[in-house]
């Protein structure tokens, strides 16, 4: 049975953890899965039956939950559990530096390596009764310095004091403004599915964007002349082109509407 239900739907491919016998825990089948699922929404698997143009992707885990975090029957308390890790942070690597949009849709208890999963993606829709926590120091680890990295640079550093360090359970009207968008009970989803439906994007300029911001989430110094080449290959595109010729006919049909 496959830990996670992938649909497809006017070019917004969600991807729905679902193993609620585990409380949607992660082990490591499921980080493939939805790895699988990113490579038919990119165009990479040959038998991909998306057809339209990709919008988006949303990440959700139900109605009722999101995710547990990490599934503890798969570690067993030694080094060897830092494979879970890594697989796990190749994932979060991939929503943030992927080139599509990617939203989070968080309902209910949202946990340890969940937190990490949703606020890798470029936004987080979170219910008023969602609850976060990151439950590292009670369970005697040092949680992966990179995603620590990840969610100081994108929750703050007192949120990220009160869950790891204190190991409060936040709700999700506690997060701080701008850190996800918070929503009623029950409308995480379709909230995320509106925030996708709208765009039109380029997936190479998307992908540029997104690894611009996520070198300034990190903290690395910033140097423009780094991203000059990039930049001046994607303004030259015919892609590009054909995309300022297309909002210049649009612009043109209002102006002569409105006379």
């Amino acid at each position: 049975m496959s830990d996670i239900i992938r649909s497809v739907d006017a070019s917004i491919t969600q991807i729905e953890i679902n193993r609620p016998e585990r409380a949607n825990a992660l082990r490591r089948s499921t980080i493939r899965q939805m790895e699988a699922a990113l490579d038919s929404a990119e165009g990479r698997d040959p038998t991909s039956d998306t057809g339209a143009s990709p919008a988006g992707v949303l990440l959700t885990g139900g109605r009722e939950r999101f995710s547990a975090g990490a599934d503890l029957s798969e570690l067993d308390g030694t080094i060897d559990d830092l494979e879970f890790d890594d697989a796990l942070e190749g994932l979060c690597r991939r929503l943030t530096l992927g080139p599509l949009p990617v939203v989070a849709a968080v309902e209910g208890p949202c946990y340890g390596a969940a937190v990490d999963l949703a606020w890798s993606c470029d936004a987080v829709v979170v219910s008023t009764k969602a609850r976060l926590a990151l439950p590292s120091t009670s369970l005697g680890i040092l949680y992966n310095p990179v995603s620590v990295a990840r969610l100081h640079s994108r929750l703050g550093s007192p949120t990220v004091r009160r869950l790891m360090v204190l190991q409060q359970e936040l709700s999700g009207r506690e997060l701080p403004p701008g850190t996800a968008m918070v929503v009623p009970a029950g409308t995480t989803t379709e909230t995320a599915r509106s925030l996708l439906r709208v765009l039109s994007f380029n997936s190479g300029a998307t992908a540029a964007t997104k690894a611009l911001l996520a070198s300034l989430d990190s903290g690395e110094e910033f140097d423009p002349a780094v991203w000059q080449p990039e930049r001046e290959a994607l303004l030259a595109t015919p892609t590009r082109r054909a995309a300022l010729e297309a909002r210049r006919a649009a612009f043109s049909k209002d102006q002569s509407e409105c006379s």
